[in-house]
């Protein structure tokens, strides 16, 4: 799978297909006594000096699109690098920082002490499959088929 924002898409390698599967809006998650979580939704502005929680470094382009990188002039502030959902969201509800969630997992990633709000100002992003061009194996074309 791959997650690209409709404004900036990641690079796709020479010599595979794509398709999107579907274009969904980035929330945020933070703890629920951040001085923002009475809103009902947040621009993205609001949350640029706001402490975030970071996939490492070693993530590149996905790090920088959950980090909004797409919508800010200038460096995010990362508070916490965070390895696994688990850590993520353990980070957010101990106050250690605010992290971007795609729409679709919103309620799966559900935790007390921890709300999500939608975010405004943000290009969607389209999770998409790739597979290798000319690759017509059937169970290759019975996944993409699937998924279409």
């Amino acid at each position: 799978m791959v997650r690209w924002p409709t404004s900036t898409r990641l690079p796709v390698p020479e010599g595979l297909n794509t398709h999107v599967l579907v274009t969904e809006s980035r929330g945020v998650a933070l703890p629920a006594d951040h001085p923002l979580a009475p809103r009902a939704e947040i621009p993205f502005s609001a949350l640029r000096d706001e402490p975030f929680i970071a996939l490492p470094t070693t993530a590149g382009p996905l790090r920088d699109y959950w980090l909004g990188r797409d919508a800010r002039a200038g460096e995010p502030v990362v508070g916490v690098t965070a390895n696994t959902p688990e850590e993520v969201f353990e980070a957010v509800t101990s106050g250690l920082g605010v992290v971007l969630v795609a729409e679709g997992n919103a309620t799966l990633y559900n935790r007390p002490g921890m709300v999500y709000r939608p975010v405004t100002g943000l290009p969607p992003g389209e999770p998409a499959i790739a597979w290798r061009k000319g690759d017509r194996r059937p169970q290759v074309m019975a996944f993409v088929d699937a998924l279409r």
